[in-house]
């Protein structure tokens, strides 16, 4: 799956859920529980907000990696940590 497929997917997803494929919807599930969880568990130990910006910063990252199959240099804790664990739980389906 290329950056391509991934913009494709979330457009598909985010106009008309009803018709996604199976697989793709299970995709852009574990995007969001994962990001959820990670949203939770920062604000539980830290107190740290991750903001609607956090996540979509996070994502061009992710798909900058998906891309050149590299993780892109930044220093905001919260996009590393997103797109690493996107990366990880996404292992499977790239």
């Amino acid at each position: 799956m290329d950056e391509n497929d991934i913009k494709k997917l979330f457009m598909r997803v985010a106009q008309s859920p009803g018709t996604v494929p199976e697989e793709a919807a299970k995709v852009f599930s574990l995007l969001v529980s994962t990001t959820l969880a990670y949203r939770d568990r920062l604000r539980e130990t830290s107190g740290i907000t991750v903001t609607v910006q956090d996540v979509r910063t996070s994502l061009n990252l992710f798909l900058v990696a998906v891309h050149t199959r590299r993780l892109p240099r930044t220093d905001n804790r919260i996009h590393d940590d997103l797109v690493k664990l996107w990366l990880d739980e996404l292992k499977p389906y790239i």
